[in-house]
């Protein structure tokens, strides 16, 4: 007899895109791994049906229980036949996987993830996943990914079969848990009271420009509105996707920076980006965007499978005559400060937020959603990886930025997916070109002032 689960807090973070879209494919995650190894996809089926043993986030299953979603956990499952994909054309391989990314995993009808393999036209051969962001999120797809090479060396007499993964059930109960520990939900609600209240309320200060805000602000007589409905209006999430390298020389001096001064380079990014905001905003000092990041911290965590993901609501209030420098301490100081506090959802955060201001579910102050995705390049020395993810089609954010190191080039990809009825292409290209622009002028002068990085924001 199946054990039901509550949805724990990051579950809950991603269910509430459910329903507040449209458009139920932004609650999956769409990737696709390849190298340049003669895989045996019959081998590679035997171990993927172990990995499904072996990693029981792959037998999660959702369901609705007297109107209320609940999970639980096969206790066993297979894939027989794994639809082998040769595609002829990189063409034909994109637009193959973006319309799967594009239609929806029913993960209310036992479908939680949708698997192909596939040889590439340049002869690589790999495999897709698209998952229910329920069932994983970016980093738990990264363990199944290794975990399923591990496995299939180990079949293939090429070492030993990988250690056993931890059970993400555990994970549920020990967060469940948490979630009913009244005297941490009331430390988080006094943490977050104060944080919003500072600075007064929040400036949506959009990668597109002031533009939108000022329409509104005309069209309701009130010049002092700070959020814009338009922008995150549920009918206008149809999205594009841009893919845009950083060069290997320049991620290594990015790299480097980062190593020196013990910088994490979603800081780096973020003020960056949250600086081009700024500049194009009417210099707000406060920029408000979103951090989705992962709760994985012990080395447990690390080889647990399963959806751990949190957003963090970063507000940073940075004044213009502080330095590069000074800019990153802020961040990272407000990064600390939010990482004490993972534990507390993010809708109750989310919900504090709207009701402290008089913002409707529609209204959003954040400019940008980023996720740092740390791309375990170093643990595949011997293979030439391609790693891809593709277009949902639709998204809440204005803009999502992934950021990841590139195994294929030693640089770093920036994957940029945008609605496109807020956001140009042209937007999201001058947004990347100011960003490394600001990124590279702070490296070399960390004293440089806030100020003058923005006046140069072109």
């Amino acid at each position: 007899m199946e054990t039901f689960y509550d949805l724990i807090p990051s579950q809950l973070n991603i269910y509430m895109l459910v329903k507040f879209s449209f458009h139920k494919q932004i609650v999956q995650i769409p990737a696709s791994f390849a190298v340049d190894w003669d895989i045996d996809f019959e081998l590679l089926n035997r171990a993927l049906n172990i990995e499904i043993e072996r990693n029981d986030s792959m037998r999660l299953r959702f369901k609705k229980v007297d109107g209320e979603i609940k999970q639980y956990f096969l206790p066993s499952y297979r894939m027989e036949h794994v639809r082998v994909l040769h595609f002829k054309t990189r063409q034909e391989q994109e637009d193959f996987f973006t319309a799967d990314a594009k239609t929806p995993v029913r993960f209310l009808k036992d479908e939680t993830y949708r698997i192909y393999f596939f040889t590439a036209a340049d002869g690589k051969k790999g495999v897709y996943f698209n998952c229910s962001h329920l069932a994983v999120d970016a980093l738990g797809m990264m363990v199944m990914f290794l975990d399923l090479v591990g496995v299939y060396r180990a079949l293939a007499g090429q070492g030993e079969m990988p250690k056993p993964l931890y059970k993400y059930e555990d994970y549920i109960v020990s967060e469940l848990k948490k979630a009913k520990d009244e005297k941490k939900l009331e430390k988080g609600k006094a943490f977050y009271q104060e944080y919003f209240a500072k600075g007064g309320e929040p400036f949506y200060a959009g990668v597109h420009g002031i533009e939108l805000l000022n329409k509104e602000r005309k069209k309701t007589g009130n010049p002092d509105l700070h959020v814009t409905k338009a922008a995150y209006a549920p009918y206008n999430s149809h999205s594009e996707t841009l893919d845009i390298g950083i060069d290997k020389e320049t991620g290594e001096r990015i790299f480097d920076f980062c190593r020196q001064n013990n910088v994490a380079p979603e800081s780096l990014f973020t003020f960056a980006m949250r600086t081009y905001c700024s500049a194009i905003n009417e210099r707000t000092e406060d920029v408000f965007y979103n951090l989705m990041c992962s709760k994985r911290i012990t080395y447990k965590d690390m080889q647990t499978g399963g959806c751990m993901a949190q957003t963090l609501q970063v507000r940073t209030i940075i004044p213009e005559t502080a330095t590069f420098t000074d800019g990153l301490n802020e961040i990272f100081k407000v990064r600390t400060q939010l990482f004490r506090q993972l534990s507390f959802p993010f809708i109750y955060a989310r919900g504090m937020l709207m009701k402290m201001y008089g913002h409707s579910a529609t209204q959003g102050v954040a400019a940008f959603m980023f996720s740092w995705l740390p791309m375990p390049v170093d643990m595949m020395p011997d293979a030439k990886l391609d790693f891809e993810t593709y277009n949902l089609g639709a998204y809440f954010n204005p803009l999502y930025a992934i950021c990841y190191p590139d195994p294929l080039t030693g640089g770093i990809m920036m994957h940029y997916m945008y609605r496109d009825k807020i956001v140009t292409e042209a937007d999201v290209r001058r947004l990347h070109d100011n960003m490394c622009r600001i990124i590279l002028q702070g490296i070399d002068n960390p004293d440089r002032t806030v100020a003058s990085l923005m006046d140069e924001v072109e």
